[in-house]
């Protein structure tokens, strides 16, 4: 019996020093629910198929209700492709008590495969995504997804938070993961002027766009920047620049409020390479700016004064015709006397035609002020636009040889818009005046500035920065209007995430460790030992040896 009983107690003990996995709980929408502080699993299933799992360290409180009408989906950042569609019927909304030590936290959404045959999104493109906090998007983390299509579920995971509102979304393309967007001005993508939208090009360059009406956008690289396209002694940091075109061409811009914010991929390696060569010295900084070409509003210089001149010319030329026809006819009238039907008939005769022959003087005048006016505006207009204009000068005026009538009207048959063939952009580059910011997500770099319009030509340049001390003695990263300010040091760790691919580099890890163990860890000179080493005993020196020839061979050997 004793032995019995020390064999029950080493069983009881061996299992109670073990954690018993929890099961799910069925819980309620607008239940308040208690969630355990012992990092054991807390699994709680909700009545639409929805499911919340976590681990917390501490003992916390948690209440989850429903949104019938959450925020769209077309309001999405984060990841790029179009459109994106709500797929599961309700939002969910997760309050806690400033749960913020939460432990490998999960929000699950049931996505059945109905669902996905009726929006035409495969099980690939779903997620979960997250109401952003000023509340005018969702957010995708796309690291954060995962999919289990055995039991038709979606994920957001490796949360240590959960508070906020979530809802499963989809994405109806048929590219997967990253969604990338070819160069090329008849490569365009369409923007269906509701929400945020991003749209990834195959570099790296970026754009989110929330415009108030639909467009279109297309994005093409052209090679070569000269130098008198930049100024205030700055350089290109490529060789190319960014061309972007809308439908609207930019030329009105207040037809569509847009806001945009554009992210020009960084070259971490050729920046280094240009500030080592500039003379940048390991405890310099340099400047990072994104520059634009915008579109010229009025390229010609015209202001619309010759158009009124004409129309009023036309008027006043009609007003006297009518007043000549009036004193002809009375005239006539007057003199053969009302009670003669035929000689007033004549007189009405003569008077429409003399308003004819009149309403045809007036219209070659008008005709010949019009092409005056081209010709004005065509020598006004600026060299870089001066072609455009003279092409757009010729297409509107009418042909001399017509005099009669409307026919001699331009005709509105020919292209009236050569905005929309070829933009008409300002000379030189200037820095956009807006609060650059450093994007490192994804394993790319990008310069990211905020924009009101897209239309135009974009770079990025690079000029030697002005070092500035931080509270803790060293040089730090700044933004300000005028662009970014990296440091040397933040530049070479840039270099180092580039080559790695943004990858965590556990192999030198395990290199470096490998190489401890065995004593032969390099050091760099001035790093000092570690603390409690050790230190090398000295090694006597070595007797320099001498080499001389062997007569008898002639081959030399060392004594």
């Amino acid at each position: 019996m004793p032995l019995k009983q020390a064999l029950f107690s080493f069983i009881f003990v061996s299992l109670s020093s073990y954690p018993v996995i929890a099961q799910t709980q069925n819980v309620q929408f607008n239940q308040v629910i208690n969630l355990n502080g012992d990092m054991q699993l807390n699994s709680l299933q909700f009545p639409d198929g929805s499911k919340i799992e976590t681990f917390s360290q501490t003992q916390r409180q948690i209440l989850v209700n429903q949104n019938p009408n959450p925020l769209t989906a077309n309001h999405v950042v984060g990841s790029t492709g179009q459109p994106f569609v709500q797929l599961s019927q309700n939002s969910m909304t997760i309050s806690t008590n400033n749960a913020s030590d939460l432990v490998g936290a999960q929000i699950e959404m049931a996505i059945p495969q109905a669902t996905l045959d009726q929006n035409g999104v495969s099980a690939d493109n779903t997620f979960v995504a997250m109401l952003a906090p000023d509340r005018q998007s969702w957010m995708v983390l796309e690291s954060q997804k995962s999919v289990n299509t055995t039991d038709s579920t979606v994920r957001m995971i490796k949360m240590n938070s959960i508070d906020g509102e979530f809802m499963a979304i989809g994405r109806k393309t048929v590219e997967t993961s990253n969604v990338l967007s070819p160069f090329g001005q008849q490569q365009s993508v369409n923007i269906t002027g509701s929400g945020i939208q991003e749209v990834e090009f195959t570099d790296g360059f970026r754009m989110s766009l929330k415009a108030s009406m639909p467009m279109t956008v297309s994005t093409d690289v052209v090679n070569g920047v000269s130098s008198g396209m930049i100024t205030n002694g700055v350089m290109p940091v490529n060789n190319y620049r960014y061309l972007v075109r809308s439908n609207l061409a930019g030329v009105i811009p207040n037809l569509n409020n847009m806001m945009a914010v554009v992210q020009l991929p960084l070259n971490a390696v050729r920046v280094m390479d240009m500030a080592m060569r500039m003379g940048a010295g390991g405890n310099g900084t340099v400047t990072l700016s994104v520059q634009q070409r915008a579109v010229l509003q009025n390229p010609g210089g015209a202001n619309g004064v010759q158009p009124q001149k004409r129309q009023k010319a036309s008027s006043t030329s009609k007003k006297s015709t009518r007043a000549a026809a009036s004193k002809t006819s009375s005239g006539a009238a007057q003199a053969t006397g009302a009670s003669d039907a035929s000689a007033t008939s004549e007189a009405a005769s003569d008077a429409t035609g003399a308003a004819s022959a009149s309403g045809a003087e007036s219209a070659s005048g008008a005709s010949a002020t019009g092409s005056a006016a081209s010709a004005e505006s065509a020598s006004a207009s600026p060299s870089t636009g001066a072609s455009a204009s003279a092409n757009s000068s010729a297409s509107n005026q009418p042909q001399s040889g017509n005099t009669g009538g409307a026919s001699n009207q331009p005709s509105n048959t020919n292209p009236q818009s050569p905005a929309a063939t070829q933009l008409l952009l300002s000379p030189t580059f200037t820095p956009i005046n807006a609060r650059a910011a450093l994007d490192t997500t994804g394993g790319q770099s990008r310069i990211a500035v905020p924009v009101t319009q897209v239309d135009g030509e974009f770079i990025l340049t690079m000029g030697m920065g002005t070092q500035r001390a931080t509270a803790e003695g060293q040089l730090g990263a700044s933004t300000s209007s005028s662009g970014l300010t990296i440091s040397m040091a933040e530049l070479q760790s840039l270099v180092e995430r580039q080559k790695n691919g943004g990858v965590m580099p556990t192999w030198s890890m395990m290199q470096q460790l490998m190489n401890e163990a065995q004593g032969q860890g390099a050091r760099p000179a001035n790093e000092p030992a570690p603390a409690g080493a050790a230190a090398e005993p000295a090694r006597p020196a070595v007797k320099p040896r001498s080499i001389r020839l062997n007569k008898a061979r002639g081959v030399p050997f060392v004594v």
